[in-house]
């Protein structure tokens, strides 16, 4: 699909070509790609930021043809042979060896969001975090200004009119087909305006930003009423991880007396750790055991943490944190750069301030110690803790992640050891990403399989996981090696398809109600 006819001949020496080194490695051909997600991202936006708008060519079609060929090898070098081969060049020069999470944390984080998605999965939950997100909004008397200054701009009448066009957009990467590209023609004039606003602008530069203008603006329109998908991933996103950055660009251009103040807290906090978290887990846990949001445990005690819930002598304790990794540590040659910045975002940081596995240990001391005065009915002689680290992008679904940051958990909690508390019935850390938990809502709500022995499997048979142990046991090396890594995988997997072998079936009911939402009044 890649050369037209003209082309058949360079387009055979190369398929000759790449046969002969396929031959000589591991892995079979089906696991190679030329237009690798990473480098097309680049060259769309080197092409944006380089070539002029009204530059004109006198290549022919096959020149054209073999050099976008030529290009994309030269940036999969850059991306992925340069890469592997700087990385391993900075290990050496600094004498550093890595245990099994991290090389696979080094591995797998600068692309995970990009490659390891399901578009049903991702779809459902970028529409019911985008509709959570205008209802929370549109609560509040702070928002009133830039909602109607939001409406304006696109001029929809409200939310539900937005996410009717937008609903349009994201239709047409659903029913696309895996090997085609995606073209919208329209003709009403409505309808253009609309998603002219949602289109990448040749004049302006793409950032480098963890291709955040993409992500933002993942259309590109080459003719009048024609568009076409730059990034089927990034336009689903556009919903949802989208929408925080548009509607952040017109509060910055209200007069400041109507501004949202501290726009993005309200996102990150108010919104993620409060209203989405505790929403959620209030619905999986229903009206049984003892349940405390976030806000209500602020009435009790300082530094409490983002949620609670105590099933007998079982006791669920959470911490949310709606973050984002910087593109420089995330593309980084040096794992150093990446895991730094992890443990100030989820360890300690620059101040000295303790961040989720140091809060969750601290409120793990407070349980142990009898100072958890908000449930007073724990028996401490026999409570067993599970500490949950909810976050909220899936750049965090990466493998090894999970080993490392428990890691840090196991060693801050043998603090607590030493001040003479039993943490024998203390549960190792699992982070678990908000949309895992929204995806498999409904399986756990009715108990196709609780949190509770979710946590427990994903303990026993990955982070804990033993080769002695493992059954059946592997018959080769290469086999145990496949198990040893599947060990790293992070909880999102696990669930997703623990879920399904279940015999769970997805009808995708509570997504058609979500969607009816917005035809109601269309319907009267």
């Amino acid at each position: 699909m890649f050369f037209s006819s003209e082309n058949a001949e360079f387009a055979e020496t190369i398929y000759a070509n790449i046969l002969e080194y396929v031959s000589s490695t591991e892995k079979p051909l089906e696991m190679y790609e030329v237009p690798y997600v990473v480098s097309s991202l680049k060259l769309f936006e080197f092409i944006f930021d380089v070539i002029p708008n009204d530059q004109e060519t006198t290549k022919t079609n096959k020149e054209i043809e073999q050099e976008t060929f030529k290009a994309y090898v030269l940036l999969n070098q850059i991306t992925i042979t340069d890469r592997y081969l700087l990385g391993n060049q900075i290990k050496e020069e600094n004498n550093i060896r890595l245990t099994p999470a991290q090389a696979l944390l080094e591995i797998t984080f600068h692309n995970n969001d990009l490659i390891n998605f399901r578009v049903e999965k991702l779809y459902e939950c970028q529409f019911k975090r985008d509709l959570l997100y205008f209802e929370f909004l549109e609560q509040r008397d702070d928002c009133k200004d830039l909602l109607v200054a939001f409406y304006q701009y696109y001029e929809v009448t409200d939310y539900k009119d937005y996410l009717k066009r937008l609903f349009g957009i994201v239709h047409a990467v659903l029913m696309m087909d895996k090997e085609s590209h995606v073209e919208i023609h329209l003709e009403e004039q409505e309808s253009m305006t609309f998603i002219d606003k949602h289109v990448a602008n040749v004049d302006e530069h793409i950032t480098e930003v963890d291709f955040l203008n993409v992500r933002s603006n993942p259309l590109y329109k080459y003719a009048e009423g024609k568009y076409r998908i730059i990034s089927p991933l990034f336009t689903i996103e556009m919903m949802y991880n989208g929408l925080f950055f548009r509607l952040k660009a017109i509060n910055e251009q209200l007069p400041v007396i109507d501004r949202v103040s501290g726009f993005y807290n309200l996102k990150t906090y108010e919104f993620s750790e409060q209203f989405v978290l505790s929403k959620l887990l209030r619905e999986i846990y229903g009206n049984r055991y003892v349940q405390k949001s976030g806000s209500e445990l602020d009435d009790f005690i300082d530094g409490a943490p983002d949620y609670y819930m105590r099933n007998g002598n079982y006791i669920h304790v959470y911490e949310s944190k709606d973050i984002l990794i910087s593109k420089e540590s995330k593309q980084s040659y040096d794992h150093r750069d990446l895991e730094n910045e992890l443990r100030v975002k989820l360890f300690e940081n620059e101040r000295g301030s303790a961040k989720a596995v140091k809060q969750l240990v601290e409120t793990i001391r407070k349980i142990l110690n009898g100072e958890a005065i908000y449930d007073l009915n724990i028996r401490l002689n026999r409570v067993h803790i599970f500490p949950v680290l909810i976050l909220h992008y899936r750049m965090f679904n990466a493998a090894g992640l999970n080993s490392l940051v428990n890691k840090w958990f196991v060693q801050e909690l043998a603090t607590l050891e030493a001040l003479g508390l039993d943490i024998s019935r203390v549960h190792d850390l699992v982070i678990i990403d908000i949309e895992t938990l929204m995806f498999n809502r409904d399986a756990l709500m009715n108990r196709t399989i609780t949190i509770q022995n979710a946590l427990l499997e994903y303990e026993r048979d990955y982070l804990r996981f033993n080769i002695a142990n493992a059954r059946p046991r592997p018959r080769s090396e290469q086999e145990a090696n496949a198990l040893l890594e599947k060990s790293f995988w992070p909880f999102s997997i696990f669930l997703d398809n623990k879920v399904e072998k279940l015999g769970y079936r997805r009808s995708g009911k509570d997504l058609l109600a979500k969607v009816n939402v917005l035809f109601e009044d269309e319907e009267e």
